[in-house]
């Protein structure tokens, strides 16, 4: 076989191989806060924000003013006028402010909340309990509903390989 005619096969099998490979992830992020929706997960966790906020600019967005996403900002998602969810170096966090104090809801990597603490408190972070987390979960449900309500089911659905990427670290 001519060297030119292998060089052209092997080229264009990679460029099918490559092409394979970006649909594949770009359908992933896309359509993550759907498959997150669907996926199995340890009770607490919250697949949808997570995936919501690291693939913000990719997935479908509710149109109301009650969720919104700040195109500027990345990793944020906007509740109401007092509260947002967003990333930082040990996880999410979601901030609220209420009767003028500010309180911050510490998750790990898979969204459960695990630590909350306030300025006004010197800082000094403490566990949740069973009431602070019907609090967060008052303020979270409906923004979770309204950002997987919005999400249009996958063309190709690639729930299986979704699960099998995230399933170690929601479940």
């Amino acid at each position: 076989m001519n060297l030119k005619k292998y060089f052209v096969i092997v080229s264009i099998f990679l460029a099918l191989i490559g092409s394979i490979y970006i649909y594949i992830q770009y359908n992933l992020a896309r359509h993550s806060v759907y498959y997150a929706s669907q996926m199995p997960r340890k009770e607490g966790t919250r697949p949808e924000l997570v995936m919501a906020v690291e693939n913000k600019n990719l997935i479908d967005k509710p149109n109301d003013d009650y969720v919104y996403f700040d195109e500027e900002v990345d990793h944020t998602i906007y509740i109401d006028d007092n509260a947002y969810f967003t990333s930082d170096f040990e996880g999410y966090y979601l901030r609220i402010g209420k009767q003028r104090r500010l309180y911050f809801y510490h998750t790990d990597s898979t969204g459960k909340f695990m630590t909350y603490y306030s300025p006004d408190d010197n800082w000094k972070e403490q566990p949740m309990d069973k009431e602070i987390l019907q609090e967060i979960e008052e303020v979270i449900s409906p923004v979770t509903e309204d950002i997987i309500k919005v999400q249009k089911t996958p063309s190709i659905n690639l729930q299986k390989l979704f699960n099998q990427k995230y399933e170690s670290i929601f479940n």
